[in-house]
């Protein structure tokens, strides 16, 4: 899905956005320096399967080399493993991030839908999960999966663990835990992570069997010099450049401050971002008057297969910020 993503900011004047799942309140100065100064390299290509960023994954995580593929950005992996797995009986569990569907389609994967794991059809092939899910912010606990991955061995799981960084580790897999399966891949995301959409940068983890069977369907040069340099400066660095504590107690405030605007409520989330759902108005239209009237961006979230014309999703920013979308809204309703 080209349209109808978050962060479509071409063409407005957005002082604030609400609309991905990125957290802006990380200082990327250092990084943004570091990129400057080797520009230079874009004047050669870089490595055709980004080696050296993949050898300090693995080093990092005190895994084989082999159990790391980087692509451009978790959507690249997306696609590549429905292309790896063609044809497959694919269940997605709902709502969740839309490019799991595209891919399996344009690969000619059976689908179906459910709204839970547990719902799923003995028949299943594969499963796509996303843990934290977007837009919901839920999250499976980690036992549980475990469980059910042991107790279905035949079912590959694609779990896409893109909000890692943003909730308690009790609910996703590290990178070492994933490679004990060989039914497991694990999406990660330097992209969100880092705050830097822009870079399109993230890796799968796996069994090296599952592993190479993707990067068999892998085209050269796809992430590009500068998305290298940039994972490998932040992984030397050591640190997630925001306080998940912090970020987490402002995402409390923040929902608290949203649930008190009559005609919405606010789902429960994991994370740091949530969906509000308007009781009677449409969310295009809450969409169009932030963007002309205060130059805020929210994600209009009807196109999430099981939402409708009245969800929204937001992702905490910084406590001006929230407060000032509140202010917003109070006065469109």
């Amino acid at each position: 899905m080209i349209n109808g993503h978050g962060d479509d900011i071409y063409g407005k004047v957005i002082v604030s956005n609400f609309s991905s799942n990125i957290y802006n309140g990380s200082d990327t100065s250092a990084l943004d320096a570091y990129l400057c100064e080797r520009i230079p390299l874009i004047h050669s290509y870089p490595e055709p399967d980004a080696a050296s960023l993949a050898s300090l994954i693995s080093e990092k995580n005190n895994i084989p080399s082999g159990n790391v593929c980087i692509t451009n950005g978790a959507t690249e992996a997306i696609y590549l493993i429905a292309q790896a797995f063609g044809r497959k009986k694919s269940a997605i569990i709902t709502p969740t991030f839309s490019e799991y569907e595209d891919a399996c389609k344009i690969n000619g994967h059976s689908l179906f839908f459910f709204a839970s794991l547990s719902q799923i059809r003995e028949d299943t092939e594969l499963v796509w999960l996303c843990n934290p899910n977007n837009p919901d912010g839920n999250v499976y606990h980690k036992q549980y999966l475990e469980r059910f991955i042991t107790e279905h061995p035949d079912i590959y799981f694609i779990i896409d663990q893109s909000y890692e960084a943003f909730t308690d580790k009790q609910y996703t897999f590290t990178a070492q835990e994933g490679t004990m399966y060989r039914n497991v891949i694990i999406l990660h995301s330097m992209t969100k992570t880092y705050a830097i959409p822009g870079i399109r940068l993230g890796y799968m983890t796996g069994n090296d069997r599952l592993i190479d069977k993707v990067n068999a369907f892998r085209m050269p040069w796809s992430v590009n010099q500068l998305a290298i340099e940039a994972g490998k400066y932040l992984l030397l660095q050591g640190t997630i450049p925001f306080d998940l504590e912090t970020c987490l107690a402002e995402t409390r405030r923040f929902m608290i401050k949203m649930n008190g605007i009559e005609g919405l409520v606010v789902l429960p989330t994991n994370t740091h971002f949530f969906l509000c759902e308007l009781y009677k108005k449409k969310a295009s239209d809450l969409k169009q008057y932030l963007i002309d009237n205060h130059g805020i961006l929210i994600r209009d979230a009807a196109n999430f297969r099981g939402l409708d014309k009245h969800y929204f999703r937001v992702a905490t920013q910084s406590p001006e910020e929230n407060d000032n979308l509140v202010k917003a809204i109070k006065a469109w309703i």
